[in-house]
């Protein structure tokens, strides 16, 4: 009979612990991650690594929400239903499509803390609890052409974007780089600038053999999904052993591409001519807002801008860079960083144009100087 109660109160303690965990995991915080699609080497990839890092530091429950395509009618429809899948604590995905209703989503869902990125200068929430993240890909844009121009070995850089008002905004910093290369540091530099004709990698593998049959040898394609069709043309005119690279863009696009390769060395020809890339830090501001949320308060709601200097956008310090760039031009670099964050350097911003007229003529003109 002892062992029989004996036995009883064991199972109910087992139980009991049992049930104790059960209440804790349905105590665990929950952020949910919506975008179009995974898999497109860009910046729902960075945000899908992002909320998991995310989630893992903060013990939370993640859950993806994949719309299927860049659709906005889609994207619409599938955020709200996103939304109803469970409560959720958090929400981070990009703006693409929805910025439009944020403050409604907001005020139907107070608990949630929204953070969306790749916002755009320009764009108000008056949600308090609605925060964006505005890159200021002009100022990274900025260094990447100072970069380019200090590396380069035949005196003539590239550079690979499209006609939208945020990859304008990565134009217009590079191109001001370009120019206060060539006007400040003394560079005897020359510079190309193109737009792409579609997104696709046999546009972008043409536009980069165009540019190194033109004399450049430093070129950044502004794409972070068609950057294998940089790499490959940089391959095939020699590669960085020869002095032909490109710029990775967004996130390490050299280290995540080696990993792939290590695996199948076909499905990332030429990663190793990536110098470096040109980041968006999705993860560290979303943390910084995250710890800000649950401390002192001191990041205000709404969409902020967040620069070089504050780390929101940068360069990568990776092995390749390491390797290749050499200590003169490193110090250079962060010696140009901390002049634009102490405001003595000033990078312009397409946003700050009062026309694209004004943009054209600065983007088309080398001697242009930046007119608001």
């Amino acid at each position: 009979m002892k062992r029989l109660i004996a036995l009883v109160l064991s199972l109910t303690v087992i139980f009991g612990f049992v049930n104790i965990n059960k209440a804790a995991a349905e105590e665990k915080g929950k952020i949910l991650f919506f975008t179009a699609f995974i898999g497109d080497f860009g910046l729902s990839d960075m945000g899908y690594r992002a909320v998991q890092e995310i989630a893992e530091q903060y013990n939370l429950e993640w859950t993806l929400v994949e719309y299927g395509a860049y659709d906005p009618a889609l994207a619409i429809n599938s955020y709200w239903d996103a939304l109803e899948t469970s409560k959720y604590d958090y929400f981070l995905g990009p703006a693409w499509y929805i910025q439009d209703i944020v403050d409604d989503a907001a005020a139907e869902f107070p608990n949630t803390t929204f953070i969306y990125y790749d916002v755009g200068k320009g764009v108000e929430f008056k949600s308090p609890n609605v925060y964006g993240i505005t890159f200021a890909q002009n100022e990274s844009s900025f260094i990447a052409a100072i970069l380019q121009a200090l590396m380069t070995k035949t005196g003539k850089i590239g550079c690979i974007s499209s006609d939208s008002p945020i990859l304008n905004d990565f134009s217009t910093g590079w191109l001001a780089g370009a120019k206060y290369a060539k006007k400040e540091l003394g560079l005897d530099i020359a510079w190309l600038h193109s737009y792409m004709v579609e997104t696709s990698m046999s546009a972008v593998y043409e536009a980069m053999n165009v540019m190194y049959d033109n004399g450049c040898d430093a070129v950044w394609p502004i794409t972070a999904q068609m950057m294998l069709a940089g790499c490959q043309a940089a391959q095939e005119h020699g590669g960085i052993e020869k002095g032909f690279f490109v710029l990775g863009c967004d996130y390490d696009q050299y280290s995540y591409l080696k990993d792939i390769a290590a695996k199948d060395e076909s499905a990332a020809l030429g990663y190793q001519n990536i110098l470096t890339s040109i980041t968006k830090n999705i993860a560290p501001i979303a943390k910084k807002i995250i710890d800000d949320v649950n401390g002192e308060h001191k990041i205000p709601a709404g969409n902020q801008v967040w620069g070089i200097f504050e780390d929101g956008v940068g360069y990568l310090e990776n092995e390749n860079f390491l390797a290749y760039v050499p200590e003169d031009i490193q110090a250079k670099l962060k010696e140009i960083i901390g002049k634009i964050g102490s405001g003595e350097i000033v990078v312009p911003s397409y946003y700050d144009f009062d026309s694209y007229e004004a943009f054209a003529t600065y983007r088309d003109d080398p001697n242009a100087e930046f007119v608001k």
